[in-house]
């Protein structure tokens, strides 16, 4: 006994397959605390892209005061050592890539066309 078919069609079955894409998309981003990229490709996302670049701040930050914290919790004997010098290059880079990183920027206004 064969089983009912679930879709009517190829084209219902496609659909319902990229409905599920777009709905698995629309979960991750809203698991990961991301605005909805646009609609179209052509419109700019500034929202999504001020989130992102925050996101990315906020984790540099994290790392380089965990790496600090790490630094200043070992003896003096181990921060005259070779790991201490690799450690403080690697904070130093990271100082230099928040540098790097735009100033947080207020989002800007949306303007409302008048009828």
């Amino acid at each position: 006994m064969s089983q009912p078919r679930q879709y009517a069609d190829n084209a219902a079955k496609q659909r319902a397959y990229r409905a599920r894409q777009a709905d698995a998309r629309r979960r991750e981003q809203g698991a990961k605390g991301l605005p909805l990229a646009p609609p179209l490709p052509t419109l700019p996302s500034r929202a999504r892209w001020q989130a992102l670049l925050a996101r990315a701040t906020c984790s540099l930050e994290t790392c380089r005061d965990e790496m600090q914290a790490y630094y200043d919790a070992r003896s003096e004997r181990w921060q005259d050592g070779e790991r201490a010098a690799a450690l403080l290059e690697q904070i130093e880079s990271l100082e230099q890539a928040l540098e790097a990183l735009p100033p947080d920027e207020p989002a800007p206004q949306r303007h409302r066309r008048r009828r």
